[in-house]
């Protein structure tokens, strides 16, 4: 009896009010829209999220392959530098080698060759700055000996002598000396013209002679010279304006 008084009620109520459910399922439908709409929102919230993140990505992408590019070119352009450099290191070595060999072969070279054959010259030319040409060559032989000069100052040493030695025979000069005459020591004036000839005059002007390279000694000249040579003499020293002389170069001939 209680139980269906209960279901009648339960029916009676719900017949007697509809309203009540209608408004259950519409809240439930709201919430179930708002719960969709804020799904929606945060998706999209994400799609936008990811949308930047993909435009940065695309944009370090593309500077990514930017630096690459450039870094390629450094690596091409360095490399070229980098063959180049092997290059010029190894036409270095090539000529540090060829240094080596023309070092180890120039000492040699100054000290047997052209030291000897500039004594030998020296002693077979004519005799004039014969002590200042000796000490040049004891200075080279000094040069040479020397555990410390380096081969830069024993070539600067040689050509510095061989300077001097070419310019000797382009000059013209006047030295007073003391040669040995008919075996007595005679204060002279000598007068050089390069390596060509070389003339004395006694101080008081009243003997003079040449140098007869053939014989190697002095020789007296008839007295017909006496003037020209002095003329040239004065010349040399720049006392008398340059003029034309008439003086022995070659053999002496006492006929005249």
């Amino acid at each position: 009896m209680v139980k269906h008084i209960l279901v009648f009620t339960i029916v009676f109520i719900f017949q007697a009010n509809p309203a009540v459910f209608a408004r259950a399922d519409l809240e439930k439908t709201e919430t179930e829209m708002k719960n969709a709409i804020k799904i929606e929102g945060d998706a999209q919230r994400e799609v936008d999220t990811w949308a930047s993140e993909k435009d940065d990505l695309v944009s370090e992408i593309r500077t990514i392959q930017t630096t690459n590019t450039w870094l390629d070119y450094q690596i091409q352009k360095y490399n070229l530098y980098i063959n180049r450099l092997n290059q010029e290191i190894a036409l270095l070595n090539t000529k540090k080698l060829e240094a080596r060999k023309v070092r180890e072969g120039l000492e040699p070279y100054l000290e047997k060759e052209v030291l000897i054959r500039l004594e030998r010259f020296i002693a077979t030319d004519l005799p004039f700055y014969e002590a200042v040409r000796a000490q040049g060559i004891n200075d080279i032989r000094n040069t040479m000996s020397d555990p410390h000069s380096t081969l830069a100052e024993k070539l600067r040493q040689v050509l510095s002598v061989l300077e001097i030695e070419a310019n000797y025979g382009k000059d013209v000069g006047t030295s007073d000396v003391t040669l040995t005459l008919d075996g007595k020591d005679t204060e002279v004036t000598l007068l050089r013209f390069g390596r060509v000839a070389m003339f004395y005059t006694s101080m008081d002007g009243k003997r003079v002679g040449m140098w007869n390279d053939h014989e190697r000694k002095w020789e007296p000249l008839p007295k017909n010279h006496e003037r020209d040579i002095s003329r040239a003499m004065q010349m040399a020293r720049r006392e008398r304006t340059i003029g034309l002389i008439n003086i022995p170069a070659g053999a002496i001939n006492h006929g005249n």
